[in-house]
């Protein structure tokens, strides 16, 4: 391990950092550097398929270091990042402000990020956490984007001809399956799984997806004949005839590559926002699952599950990291101008979802 909170030290590790790879978003091009080249290649493979940026030029330019070393985090005083879902697994997250950034520590993988304005740097085991990599260069994305007025959202997300449909919901609602049963029709292609940005542009919301490939439960899998081979035989056995209710409560994430799952040019990240579906359907329901209109004008609160913090990573434009909260109903409600927002409630019926979708036009 090295003590690499000296600036000094930070800027060795940086000099160290001689492999290089671009990656280029929607408006924004990253210049990515390591010390170890095959960090870069699977990266440079993860984002195969997803770095749209059609014919604009970047408006920005980032670096970010990748530094595959660990670090002693024993001398520095950390602040908890407080959830309000404690999870069994104990403390996931914490951090400690300096001039210029924010040191955050990912507690259970040891891996630190040093997140600033300018070259903001991870290190630990590149490898073995390759996930926490991947977040760390999409949240430098995001907090690009939301300094440019776009709000944060909890969703997944298809596009069909550059109209998106977004599925709201809190943690395992149920949006990525619906998402990905969606793509199963020739004309969608992916956009999001888990975060979009939207803002009002004119007479229109424009909606950008994350370049990050869907991660999902078993449930998801087993549910489909085009993902089920993702899981491993041991469990898919273990997985086939178990109980929705229990089956639904499995936490083990999955990436599903989209290339790999449903072909070449499947993903498009950006495009207006015509459809938002709001998820407030459950397990034990004896209703049957319908789709219907919602006035957000009227029921603000309807978006809850749409609403999302920035969390410790958002920084501002001026340096500060904000506290931690999400932002007023009312400012997602202006946003979203024009948009047609759905409510899919009763029970959980994938199946009858989509059904309701091509009845509505929503597909």
């Amino acid at each position: 391990m090295n003590d690499f909170f000296d600036d000094n030290q930070i800027a060795l590790a940086k000099r160290g950092c001689t492999s290089e790879l671009a990656l280029a978003f929607h408006g924004m091009a990253f210049k990515i550097l390591s010390d170890d080249s095959g960090v870069l290649n699977l990266l440079r493979d993860y984002f195969s398929g997803l770095t749209e940026t059609g014919t604009e030029t970047p408006t920005t330019q980032q670096r970010v270091y990748l530094v595959n070393k660990s670090m002693d985090t024993s001398k520095i005083h950390w602040t908890p990042v407080e959830r309000i879902k404690a999870s069994s697994l104990g403390l996931k997250e914490a951090y400690a402000d300096v001039p210029g950034g924010r040191w955050i520590h990912k507690v259970r993988t040891g891996m630190v990020m040093f997140q600033a304005l300018t070259d903001p740097i991870i290190f630990g085991d590149l490898r073995e956490h390759i996930s926490q990599v991947i977040n760390f260069i999409n949240n430098q994305f995001l907090n690009y984007q939301q300094r440019q007025g776009y709000l944060l959202g909890h969703a997944s997300a298809f596009n069909i001809d550059g109209s998106v449909t977004a599925i709201a919901a809190s943690s395992g609602g149920g949006k990525s399956t619906l998402m990905l049963k969606a793509l199963e029709a020739d004309n969608t292609r992916f956009l999001s799984n888990d975060r979009i940005l939207f803002k009002v542009a004119g007479d229109q919301v424009r909606i950008l997806g994350l370049a990050k490939h869907p991660r999902v439960n078993p449930g998801t899998l087993i549910n489909s004949q085009r993902l089920q081979s993702i899981l491993p035989e041991s469990k898919r056995k273990r997985f086939e005839g178990m109980p929705q209710g229990q089956l639904w409560d499995i936490e083990q994430k999955y990436d599903v590559l989209i290339p790999q799952a449903y072909g070449e040019d499947k993903a498009a990240l950006s495009g207006r926002l015509k459809n938002l579906v709001l998820l407030d359907w459950t397990l034990g329901a004896s209703e049957p699952t319908a789709l219907s209109t919602v006035d957000i004008r009227a029921n603000p609160e309807a978006l809850e599950g749409l609403r999302k913090s920035p969390g410790p990573f958002f920084q501002q434009a001026d340096g500060r990291f904000p506290p931690e909260q999400s932002r007023s109903a009312d400012i997602y409600v202006e946003n979203l101008r024009g948009v047609q927002i759905w409510r899919l409630a009763g029970k959980v019926d994938f199946e009858r979802a989509i059904a309701l979708f091509h009845e509505k036009g929503v597909l």
